[in-house]
């Protein structure tokens, strides 16, 4: 359909600079729209890779200790006070001996190299201590708080935590094997932190509905999934050394407006949010990693510890999760907000495409070290289309506008033709999912069941049509 869309565009364009132009122009979202076709037709047809787990369901064992973590800033007394309610909610979904909560604080940039914050950090303090006096003697985990105090960032001009998330994580797992503490500040038992093993790192804003983290940790604890670390390349080329859990999106955040409504039940628009790349692990027995999941420590800091260079990369997840190979566990499932505004959702869009472009350089044979010094790429192919893939889908509003200003003002055929094929391109995969999850959700008793089940499922696949194509023009650079 894309092929045949494409030749009928390219017919009667007349002299080579039309042609070639067209061509060019039409490249992009051609792809996008073969792209997404493949995809619908893969997952339709290849079953999904189900990862072998250990039942922790009861209990997790002593030697699979794990810490559940959310790195997050500490911005004023009523998001203190959130995060701390919400790490109680997660502890009453997930008690278990072995599983502690802990949250993996830093103060907001400033020009100042103190901390104008201390009230924060002592009321978090003193609120992270009153959930271990509240349920002390029962037997179960216990609270955590981890703070760490500016530094200054000479590139940024200014005093940050280090490397944000990433360094937060990073000093964590230092300080559970005792190589280093850049935390002046910890609340609660530090006797067990040399047992931890799993780490599960979180959002602010994520939860982790009940027993989710007993999964997880017996999913990454079996021996089939452990991570095996090729001592040249210092990358996991078997297993995995983290896990990344499919994410929905909570209903609360799905009724805010229409365009969380819209979004928050699509499989395909957004791989950041909805962690649907399917087709990578069912073929290829390999994931992306989004951000929120599960890894071993000792696996992740061998690998990723001093391995990129400061100050150059904003978006590290995927990177991250090629380098420890992750892998995308799709029968379990963490719950997420989505943006509740247009300008919201294209704040977060646009730092997720400048962290993609700066990852750009690991598409190349040699790829910059912690220090500095050129080194071999050790990504695999498939690592490396995922880094080519993300690039490609950055540009598809821009080039679809170029695309459709062109036709409007200077190819031949005239403005409806081209726009017209345009919104096509768009409407074949959207439409290719309708028509798949129709055939999935299998046979209706009667004619008018099976009407009413395609009105129903045609309404949100309308609105993600009509929201892509607006944004064509909204968010094109």
């Amino acid at each position: 359909m894309t092929f045949a869309i494409i030749a009928f565009l390219l017919s009667g364009l007349g002299t080579a600079v039309p042609f070639f132009a067209a061509i060019i122009l039409l490249l992009l979202p051609a792809i996008e729209s073969a792209v997404g076709v493949i995809n619908q037709w893969t997952t339709f047809l290849v079953p999904p890779r189900v990862l072998a787990k250990l039942d922790f369901s009861k209990s997790i064992p002593p030697h699979s200790t794990t810490m559940v973590v959310v790195p997050a800033l500490l911005i004023n007394e009523e998001h203190a006070q959130r995060m701390v309610r919400d790490l109680e909610i997660r502890y009453l979904a997930n008690r278990d001996p072995n599983l502690h909560f802990a949250l993996l604080t830093d103060s907001p940039d400033s020009s100042r190299p103190f901390e104008d914050n201390n009230e924060l950090v002592a009321l978090c303090s003193t609120l992270i201590e009153g959930l271990n006096h509240k349920y002390e003697g029962q037997g179960r985990g216990s609270f955590f708080l981890f703070h760490r105090h500016r530094v200054f960032n000479a590139s940024e001009g200014a005093w940050m935590g280090w490397e944000r998330k990433r360094g937060k994580l990073l000093d964590f797992n230092d300080l559970l094997r005792q190589n280093s503490d850049n935390f002046p500040v910890k609340i609660g038992d530090l006797s067990i932190l040399p047992r931890i093993r799993y780490v599960i790192t979180l959002d602010a804003d994520t939860q982790l509905p009940r027993g989710t983290a007993h999964r997880l940790v017996g999913t990454l604890a079996h021996p089939l999934n452990r991570g095996v670390i090729d001592p040249a390349s210092n990358a996991v080329v078997e297993g995995y050394g983290l896990l990344q859990p499919r994410v929905g999106v909570s209903v609360q955040s799905a009724s805010r407006s229409r365009l969380a409504s819209i979004y928050s039940g699509q499989t395909a628009f957004d791989i950041y949010t909805r962690a649907t790349s399917d087709v990578y692990q069912d073929l290829f027995g390999e994931g992306s990693f989004t951000g929120k999941g599960i890894y071993e420590v000792d696996v992740f800091q061998r690998v990723l510890a001093k391995r990129f260079p400061c100050n150059a990369i904003l978006s590290h997840d995927l990177v991250e999760g090629a380098y420890a190979r992750a892998g995308l566990v799709s029968d379990i499932e963490v719950i997420d907000d989505y943006p509740s505004h247009f300008s919201a959702y294209s704040r977060r869009k646009h730092r997720w495409v400048r962290g993609d472009w700066q990852i750009m350089r690991w598409l190349l044979p040699r790829v910059p070290d912690y220090f500095g010094k050129m080194v071999s790429n050790p990504l695999s192919l498939i690592s490396r289309w995922k880094i080519l893939d993300n690039l490609r889908r950055s540009l598809i509003e821009t080039s679809t506008f170029v695309l459709l200003l062109a036709g409007w003002f200077f190819l031949p055929g005239g403005p409806v033709r081209w726009t017209v094929a345009a919104l096509v391109l768009i409407l074949i995969p959207t439409y290719l999912q309708l028509l798949l999850s129709l055939s999935k959700a299998g046979g209706a008793e009667n004619v008018r069941d099976s009407l009413k089940r395609l009105a129903q499922r045609s309404s949100p696949v309308r609105s993600t049509f009509s929201s892509r194509s607006r944004f064509c023009v909204t968010r094109p650079w």
